[in-house]
């Protein structure tokens, strides 16, 4: 799916009718180190906001009930969703930031080695053709993470091998 537009900041734009029902892709590459990327999807430890998974994302608003429980994913009940971290912050002293983290992580599958997207010519692959990982929302997303209307800024950014942070990236969900 292409972004609709970007926002003031420049920031992709992506609308959807409704705040469920689709899956969430977060595609990296090696960076400046040339070390791959890490695959660490949760890494918590409630005593330590050092203790971060590789892939960090974090959204500026509540998504479903904002949950402050970490990997209530299911599949049985209690469900429940991701807190906002606004303003968005990767803040390393922050247990709450941590926490937000490996809460989002608990949702995502390596899809590495058997990518979830399609290409141009409906084959398996990754969204950008320079990217080496993928990680996509284990399932479409339902009501326990339902995006609001209105604006959600998701960040992300990611750990490589040897502990290096790349730089943050940022897209909009957009909700009627």
């Amino acid at each position: 799916m292409k972004p609709t537009t970007t926002d003031a900041q420049g920031n992709p734009v992506f609308a959807f009718p409704y705040g469920a029902g689709f899956f969430v892709v977060v595609e990296s590459k090696a960076g400046t180190s040339h070390r791959s990327p890490g695959v660490l999807r949760s890494n918590s430890d409630p005593n330590d906001p050092g203790v971060r998974p590789d892939m960090q994302i974090i959204s500026n608003r509540d998504l479903g009930n904002g949950s402050s429980l970490i990997c209530d994913a299911g599949p049985s009940p209690p469900l429940g969703g991701v807190p906002g971290i606004n303003p968005p912050t990767f803040d390393l002293a922050s247990q709450k930031v941590a926490d937000a983290m490996n809460d989002w992580g608990c949702r995502f599958d390596n899809n590495t080695l058997s990518p979830c997207t399609l290409t141009a010519r409906e084959n398996y692959g990754f969204v950008a053709p320079d990217t080496s990982t993928q990680f996509c929302t284990a399932q479409v997303l339902g009501r326990e993470m339902l995006f609001p209307s209105g604006d959600t800024l998701l960040t992300v950014q990611w750990r490589d091998a040897l502990g290096n942070i790349g730089l943050p990236r940022r897209i909009v969900v957009r909700i009627p």
